[in-house]
């Protein structure tokens, strides 16, 4: 009896640590970043499915291929997820200074286990890109992910990676999710309508919807840009410590911020041209997209003001809030 009583206290004792190694692993996947990836696959699904144009709503299969859809967003969060893993062990003395508070990955300090998770996760992702080919015709999805996977892994081995190619690589994969999500709904309805519309019909259906979202694309693309050229402001020093070539590092924070500034007023002529035209669209949109507008101008008028590492911290909150306005904005398509 007393065996088994301390049986059982040793086990009660374990259960503590074992439940918080857990989570300090499912916290180094980040996912409140894959809860918004997750978030962006369902809005975007919105426009393209649930509010497809009318001769497509008759009830012929309309959500038939869903399950296929998620497939796609499964595999871009197990993406995302091998991203975020690597990138931790790549830059665990970056984050020693940038987030001393920052609880570290096990997983990071067990070199076997986060290489044998890092290829469990992005297998499965290829897998389930090339079930997508299998079944939608004319794609090509396991081999984006295959090219997507190294492109992650290269992006974290080289000290110039970070520089400027780091930015365009990182906003242009985020904005790429967008434009995967339009591609295989078109496809999807293609498959549903099979002798009925041709992919050409469907495409033309979509026009205006797919119009959009290239724009809301570029909106994505422009925000997420301007936001890592100011984290890379608010991480100078650790990247300086863990040998990064940034662009802040090379050039200079207030040289950085000129960029970030002008890449800030290129946003605001987009988004002025995308309210302008909207007007004749939605007036929803238009009044979402005109909140961003006045978003934009007054993040753009902060990166004028940045000369110091600890005045990026606040722009690239706001820099989250404008993206995730622009985002939501999809859901008036």
């Amino acid at each position: 009896m007393a065996r088994y009583l301390d049986e059982k206290v040793n086990r009660q004792r374990a259960m503590p640590s074992f439940f918080n190694a857990s989570w300090a692993i499912i916290r180094g996947f980040r996912p409140i970043n894959l809860l918004l990836l997750f978030c962006l696959h369902k809005i975007s699904q919105w426009p393209l499915i649930l509010k497809a144009p009318v001769l497509l709503q008759d009830g012929a299969g309309q959500l038939k291929y869903a399950y296929t859809l998620n497939s796609l967003m499964w595999a871009s969060l197990l993406l995302a997820a091998g991203g975020y893993l690597i990138n931790d062990y790549y830059d665990q003395k970056v984050d020693r200074i940038n987030k001393p508070e920052k609880a570290s990955n096990i997983l990071v300090n067990k070199p076997v286990a986060l290489w044998s998770v890092w290829v469990g996760l992005n297998l499965l992702a290829i897998i389930l890109g090339f079930t997508i080919d299998q079944r939608i015709e004319h794609t090509q999805y396991g081999f984006v992910f295959i090219a997507v996977c190294a492109v992650l892994w290269i992006y974290n081995l080289s000290p110039w990676s970070k520089f400027l190619l780091g930015p365009l690589v990182i906003s242009g994969l985020i904005a790429l999710n967008l434009l995967l999500i339009q591609n295989l709904s078109i496809y999807l309805w293609a498959k549903c309508y099979n002798g009925v519309y041709s992919l050409e019909t469907v495409y033309e259906l979509f026009a205006t919807k797919t119009i959009w979202i290239w724009r809301i694309e570029l909106l994505s693309f422009l925000s997420n840009f301007m936001r890592e050229l100011i984290k890379d402001i608010e991480d100078i020093n650790g990247d300086q410590n863990g040998g990064r070539r940034t662009l802040p590092i090379t050039i200079g924070i207030a040289r950085t911020a000129k960029v970030s500034m002008v890449v800030g007023l290129i946003l605001i002529v987009c988004i002025g041209s995308m309210v302008a035209i909207a007007l004749n669209y939605s007036i929803l949109l238009s009044t979402q997209l005109t909140v961003a507008l006045i978003l934009a101008i007054w993040i753009t008028y902060k990166c004028h003001k940045i000369e110091i590492q600890s005045q990026a911290k606040s722009v690239s909150l706001w820099l989250k809030i404008l993206l995730a306005i622009g985002l939501l904005s999809i859901f008036w398509l």
